[in-house]
Formats: structure tokens, C-alpha cells, sequence
């Protein structure tokens, strides 16, 4: 009789969207959010306890656990406390999730495996992966007709009006997008790095998109105010030319093996 096939484990977190993987538990769970609570809560009292044990510190952990929960507490409450929260909270959450993906959330999540996704040309993402490069010159790179942006300010403009990156895969049967959270790259691992590694991806299936719309000459396009009755026939034949592909937002990547 063959051997059931082991399910494949993540040894190195690279990306992990904490606040979609919470929401999926909850709901998953039909919002029963006190008992996720209270899991959190033990695991963290446990976890400040034993640091506690180790470094002698005198620290309430009454405090620290509110404070964590973003529940009203003492001001004082020390920085290691915040920390010990932090690593107990996303470890707890992050867990939970990988049981979850093997077991009730598993018909919801797409897995691309082995991946190296890649910016589309001339894309918001294309230039973020750029920019933090070209921040020591003054030149300037024109994104649509009459528009015009500073390469040197481009950067700062990005990070802090852009939430999200998409990044294509090119799938055997078909072209994808995966969707990133900007703030969820963990150990210092950021947007530019993963385009060089091969990596697991646990995503979820939100829409579609036509691939012309991801350049950045797209959302800066002059748009006509009249339209004929040939442009309608031009552009329907236009989108009928469009290629559309699935967009994926993703809550983990990493090593798996």
C-alpha cells in the first residue's frame, strides 16, 4: 500500500499577512474570537513567565497582557514585556493558521509551490524594486503623457502611499497575480527579495485584473470625456484582446520542505 503523502512544512517564514489570517480563523471558527482570545492570553502568560524565570526581571504580566490585547493597562509597562507579547501573539496566530490550512480552510486557500514570482514591466512594484536605489539622483521618468515623477522622491511616495504590491507567476497551465501586503514581510525580507527566491505561497483567490491595468501608466492615463459609438466598438475589441488574469492575495510564503 503507498504511503500517504506527508503534508509539506515551512522551516523559514518569509511573509506572513497576521490580520487576513486572523480574520480567516475567526470566521472559520463562526467568530468565536473569545476562545482565540483566551488561547493567546495562556500562551503568553506562559511564555512572559518563563522570561521572567530566566532573566530575574520583575514584570507584571497582568499589565503586559493588556497592554498586548490593546486593552487598558498600565503605562509603564516595560519594552521586553511588549516583545514577549508580540512573539507570543504571531507565533499563536501563525500555528494556528498552518493547522487550519491543512484541515478546514484547506478548500479556500490556493498553494503555488516552488515559485519565483516577477514584477510586471513599468508596474508600481516594478519601480518600488527600483527606487530605493535611485534615490541618489535627481532624474526624472515620464509614466503617462505630461506626467512625470522624481526617481529620488518616488521611493518615500511609494512606502507610504502604496499598501500593496502585485507580482506575476507564471503558472503551468496559466499566468497568475499574487497580491502582498506591504507590511507583512518578516525578517527584514522585503518585495525585492522574494523575486530571488523559490518559495511556497498560501494565497487566496479576490478577482480578476486585465494585465495592461498593472502598468503605472494606467491609473495616470488621460481619459476622453465624449465617446462615440466607435470608440465603444474599439474598446470592446480592446478587452476582448486584454489579457485578464486571477489575482491571488497572499497570506504565507516561505521554505517549505
Amino acid at each position: 500500500m503507498a504511503k500517504a503523502k506527508k503534508p509539506k512544512t515551512f522551516i523559514k517564514i518569509i511573509y506572513f499577512d497576521e490580520g487576513s489570517a486572523t480574520d480567516l480563523l475567526y470566521i472559520l471558527s463562526g467568530g468565536k474570537s473569545t476562545d482565540k482570545e483566551e488561547k493567546i492570553v495562556t500562551k503568553t502568560t506562559q511564555l512572559a513567565a518563563g522570561a521572567e524565570a530566566q532573566a530575574g526581571a520583575k514584570i507584571n504580566l497582568l499589565t503586559k497582557i493588556t497592554a498586548g490585547m490593546g486593552i487598558d493597562g498600565s503605562a509603564d509597562a516595560s519594552r521586553e514585556g511588549q516583545s514577549i507579547l508580540s512573539k507570543a501573539i504571531e507565533s499563536t496566530v501563525l500555528t494556528d493558521y498552518i493547522r487550519c490550512a491543512e484541515d478546514e480552510a484547506k478548500s479556500h486557500i490556493t498553494v503555488f509551490s516552488k515559485c519565483k514570482p516577477y514584477a510586471f514591466p513599468g508596474s508600481f512594484t516594478y519601480f518600488k524594486m527600483l527606487t530605493p536605489y535611485l534615490t541618489m539622483t535627481d532624474g526624472k521618468v515620464e509614466v503617462a503623457k505630461g506626467v512625470n515623477f522624481n526617481l529620488a522622491l518616488m521611493d518615500q511616495a511609494l512606502s507610504s502611499g502604496r499598501g500593496y504590491y502585485e507580482l506575476i507567476v507564471q503558472q503551468p497551465s496559466e499566468k497568475v497575480v499574487l497580491r502582498f501586503n506591504s507590511n507583512a514581510f518578516r525578517n527584514n525580507y522585503s518585495i525585492s527579495d522574494i523575486v530571488k527566491m523559490e518559495l511556497d505561497y498560501h494565497a487566496i483567490y479576490v478577482g480578476t485584473i486585465s494585465e495592461d491595468s498593472l502598468q503605472m501608466q494606467s491609473e495616470f492615463s488621460e481619459k476622453k470625456e465624449e465617446i462615440s459609438g466607435y470608440d465603444l466598438v474599439k474598446s470592446d475589441a480592446t478587452a476582448n484582446a486584454t489579457t485578464s488574469l486571477k489575482v491571488y492575495d497572499v497570506i504565507l510564503a516561505g521554505v517549505c520542505v
